[in-house]
């Protein structure tokens, strides 16, 4: 199995209201990309609780091996989900293991 993990700081001169809102998006269209990419087996969305210099949201999911994963980094619905993180954020950190 496999663990990705990617956090984003988004709205960089935005509210925290402006980041709970880019948070409650993302997490709409995770839900709709895990009813159509059969590769994705776990997927929770979260906000950082966290003040200050912090990553705002992330992704935590899971895929049964890189294949897997990389099938869906090139999903054309990924892919515009990705347009719009891209979108709103202005760093991103991808953390990846086996478990």
């Amino acid at each position: 199995m496999l663990k990705h993990l990617v956090y984003w700081k988004v709205c960089q001169n935005g509210t925290i209201e402006d980041r709970k809102k880019v948070c409650e998006e993302f997490s709409k269209k995770t839900e709709y990309l895990k009813t159509i990419i059969p590769q994705i087996k776990e997927a929770k969305v979260g906000f950082n609780i966290n003040e200050g210099d912090v990553f705002h949201v992330c992704i935590d999911s899971v895929f049964n091996n890189v294949d897997e994963l990389n099938e869906y980094i090139n999903n054309p619905e990924h892919l515009k989900v990705r347009e719009y993180m891209n979108s709103v954020a202005y760093d991103k950190t991808v953390f990846d293991y086996e478990f």
